[in-house]
């Protein structure tokens, strides 16, 4: 890809919190934000960590509907004006919306309070993206990506690839998931949840610590600052190995890596660092430590893992992360992985334990969804 496209505007809410520079100082500092959420609709006597947003004033809120959009749109209007986009410019995005639950936590408050939710005539699909349009007034195209953990990292790669092919003038990316009983218990019942901390790539590892969340960013042939990162390149395709995972051999994990440095234009080795998917499930572990080891082989660069300090965002994983780790190294650090302690043979992975000092470069990030969906990308802030 020839021409670049700049991360223009970014703003995240994340656990912990919705300054991205006090984030990204808990982040070097090693700190988390958690909370313990007990599983009383099932009248289970035990509880689960959750990565939850901050607490805030909630006599300000009359719904649930009313506190999701607050929270959507005060991180979008943060991206809109880190990015300095005139009113034209607002006018003219095209919005990508990436969610795993969409608006299934307004649909599930609406049944608890009123029972009414089958009397309502459609949720989820397209509602999100069509009311970020008519807020802002925008005329351009509304997508909407619904593919688990790889959800709004797809809305990165088809928002990246339209302005490239010249399709629209820039994008508006957004990944949000808030919490919803029905992904807390439903991944319960699948046993993911770790009773523990996160441990990605670790021998010990039991599995994900889910977490809420919202990203956005501005994707713009213009930059705002010469720091700026830029996209070159990313990767989508589907593994069929089963209707839920992966191959755990990691072929199609490595395709889309491949496809994606081929995309970017760059060889494995010029890759600087790695952010890794590294949710910390057992067999999501194996299946990319597989995957980046055919890669990669004896030249793996630096690789971490962020969801042990805003927890799997699960759909809005690809954009928060995305802002995290590019706004961490604009801050002169790789981040460490938490929770990592012992190797585990099978999958031969060693992520980084301790901050690496780091100021420009060219990196992939990797992004793999319950059902098979691969996603990789490839950013850079290089001159």
């Amino acid at each position: 890809m020839s021409d670049r496209i700049y991360i223009r505007g970014k703003a995240v809410n994340c656990a912990l919190g919705d300054d991205i520079e006090r984030v990204v100082a808990s982040i070097k500092a090693g700190q988390v934000q958690v909370t313990d959420v007990p599983l009383s609709l099932t009248d289970s006597n035990y509880s689960r960590q959750y990565f939850l947003l901050p607490p805030i004033d909630s006599d300000h809120f009359q719904s649930r509907e009313t506190y999701y959009y607050d929270v959507l749109f005060n991180t979008i209007e943060k991206a809109i004006a880190d990015a300095d986009l005139k009113s034209h410019e607002i006018r003219e995005l095209s919005v990508f919306f990436g969610s795993t639950s969409n608006d299934i936590p307004i649909y599930e408050d609406t049944y608890k309070t009123s029972r009414q939710v089958l009397s309502q005539t459609s949720s989820g699909y397209g509602n999100i993206a069509n009311e970020i349009a008519n807020r802002l007034k925008i005329k351009a195209g509304c997508y909407t990506f619904t593919t688990a953990c790889t959800s709004s990292a797809n809305g990165v790669i088809f928002a990246a690839g339209m302005i490239a092919q010249g399709f629209i003038k820039r994008a508006l990316v957004v990944g949000y998931d808030l919490f919803s009983n029905l992904g807390f218990y439903g991944f319960e019942s699948l046993k993911l949840i770790s009773p523990s901390p996160c441990k990605p790539f670790d021998k010990n590892r039991e599995g994900i610590v889910i977490g809420e969340g919202c990203g956005a960013l501005i994707l713009d042939p213009k930059n705002s600052t010469p720091k700026d990162f830029y996209y070159l390149g990313g990767a989508n395709i589907c593994d069929t190995y089963s209707v839920t995972t992966h191959n755990p051999e990691g072929d199609q994990i490595a395709t889309a890596i491949r496809e994606a440095l081929a995309c970017a234009g760059v060889e494995s080795r010029q890759i600087d660092a790695i952010k890794a998917h590294a949710t910390g499930s057992y067999h999501n572990d194996l299946t990319e430590g597989n995957g980046l080891n055919q890669v990669f082989n004896n030249h793996m660069p630096p690789i971490t893992g962020l969801k042990p300090f805003v927890g799997h965002t699960v759909g809005a994983c690809g954009v928060i992360e995305l802002i995290l780790f590019t706004e961490a190294v604009k801050s002169d650090f790789i981040p460490a992985t938490l929770g990592f302690e012992e190797i585990d043979d099978a999958i031969n992975i060693e992520p980084i334990t301790r901050p690496v000092s780091i100021q420009t470069g060219t990196f992939l990030l990797n992004y793999f969804g319950f059902g098979g969906n691969c996603v990789s990308v490839v950013v850079s802030n290089k001159g």
